[in-house]
């Protein structure tokens, strides 16, 4: 039996067992079609880890701190807050894939620094500050 190729249909499946690429055909003199089959891996989801979901005060002017870390990043990773008044932080951005981060409570209150990757990938760590005031007689 002789199939004409102008008229033959195949059909293939193709599973991605990695990044690659490759061409198909045939090397004997019947007219072929070539085609070419490129697998590209679709990405992730960038995950900003923080060190700690949350950073507590008990007092004005204490300082602690936290991490924030995008496992294969080497880009700007950058802080924002809400936290006027109840506390400050230090250095609005650092480089991946780890940043530290520095927080100094000013007064009672409760607030959120947010990290930010380039393509705006976010983290969040809440800033409590409790302070207790009164007169011992």
């Amino acid at each position: 039996m002789r199939i004409n190729p102008a008229f033959a249909v195949l059909a293939f499946t193709v599973a991605a067992l990695g990044v690659a690429s490759c061409t198909s055909g045939s090397t004997n003199s019947v007219p072929i079609q070539q085609i070419t089959v490129v697998v590209t891996p679709t990405p992730a989801v960038p995950i900003l880890t923080p060190s700690a979901g949350s950073v507590s005060f008990t007092t004005a002017g204490a300082i602690s701190g936290f991490t924030v870390t995008e496992n294969g990043y080497a880009g700007a990773l950058t802080a924002t807050s809400n936290c006027a008044g109840i506390a400050t932080f230090t250095p609005s951005s650092g480089t991946g894939p780890t940043a530290s981060f520095s927080v100094t409570s000013v007064a009672a209150g409760t607030c959120q620094i947010t990290v930010k990757d380039a393509s705006n990938n976010a983290t969040a760590v809440t800033v409590v500050v409790t302070t207790t005031t009164g007169t011992v007689t």
